[in-house]
């Protein structure tokens, strides 16, 4: 691989926060996503809508994956072993992102009115209905989990105005959209991990990655180079480390890098594979385990486990999904 082909890594920099969301959705919206919906448990739809990345997250200790059908429905898929695959419908633009719930996952999309839809499934098919949260979204969602309630999670996304903005439910329910600044690519997504707060992985116009603690700093450059929305997740702390965030994105040759954002193991470094979607990680809680999802040039699902109990890291072999 020439050194043109790997992700760079650049300076530091500060984004400046955009003006308001507009456009929050309004009562009635939920029917513009049922529109095409089926209902879960249904036969699995289409294969995976081309170029839109899987969402995965683990729920417990069972990685859930979803994708984004050709037909704009969801499809969900239980790893584990013996795990169930169903259909939960929807009519997403964009690829689904998910978050745990306690022992079931909430799965999060931009319907077709560009207003960001959710809804919560067991892990054996059995789902609420779609429900709109509004807003005006022009990319997939990040979501995360935050705790301590197992109803504790926030989702994000690109706004009309090209800044990160994001909702957080809690046991008193929904916030309201807040904005979160910064300048996305358009048809890039934010990613979103937990770590002592909420961290938020963007690409910028210029094609770089940016990294913010949501709510507290602007967002900083960290170098990369893509074209794609990037994933990223938190890791426990191995024998002697320190706990950590991790990113992964599809560099501009077509490959994976990752970057585990510590000052001893700084920049971009091979992950492997070639990719046709942006890249999602999940990170398996209280462990050094992360499982890198995304769509290889058969259109088909890929998911690869790396190990960090040391640096570099552990990077298994990638198997296919779908």
């Amino acid at each position: 691989m020439t050194a043109s082909a790997r992700i760079s890594h650049l300076s530091t920099g500060r984004w400046r926060t955009r003006a308001l969301l507009t456009g929050l959705a309004g009562a009635g919206l939920a029917a513009a996503l049922a529109a095409g919906a089926t209902s879960a448990g249904a036969a699995v739809a289409a294969a995976p809508a081309a170029g839109t990345a899987p969402g995965g997250v683990y729920v417990g200790n069972s990685l859930v994956m979803a994708y984004t059908g050709s037909d704009h429905t969801v499809t969900v898929k239980n790893l584990g072993s013996g795990g169930a695959t169903f259909n939960v419908g929807g009519n997403l633009i964009a690829a689904p992102a998910l978050a745990p719930s306690g022992s079931d996952v909430v799965i999060f999309g931009p319907g077709s009115n560009h207003a960001m839809f959710y809804k919560v499934c067991t892990l054996t098919g059995s789902c609420s209905g779609w429900v709109s949260l509004g807003g005006s979204v022009t990319s997939k969602g990040g979501a995360v989990f935050q705790g301590p309630n197992v109803v504790d999670y926030s989702v994000y996304a690109r706004g009309g105005n090209g800044a990160v903005w994001g909702r957080t439910h809690t046991t008193a329910g929904w916030s309201a959209w807040q904005s979160y600044g910064g300048n996305l690519l358009a048809g890039t997504g934010p990613a979103a991990a937990d770590l002592n707060g909420t961290y938020l992985l963007v690409v910028g116009p210029s094609k770089q990655l940016f990294l913010a603690h949501a709510g507290v700093t602007g967002f900083g450059a960290v170098g990369g180079l893509t074209t794609a929305s990037p994933g990223l997740a938190a890791t426990a702390a191995p024998a002697g480390g320190q706990a950590a965030l991790v990113g992964v994105a599809r560099g501009s040759n077509g490959a994976g890098f990752y970057h585990r954002f510590l000052s001893n193991s700084p920049g971009w470094h091979s992950l492997g594979g070639h990719w046709n979607s942006g890249l999602t990680v999940a990170g398996l809680a209280g462990t050094t385990t992360t499982t890198t999802l995304g769509l290889g040039t058969d259109n088909n699902v890929w998911a690869g486990t790396q190990s960090w109990a040391t640096y570099p890291p552990k990077l298994f072999a990638f198997v296919k999904e779908t």
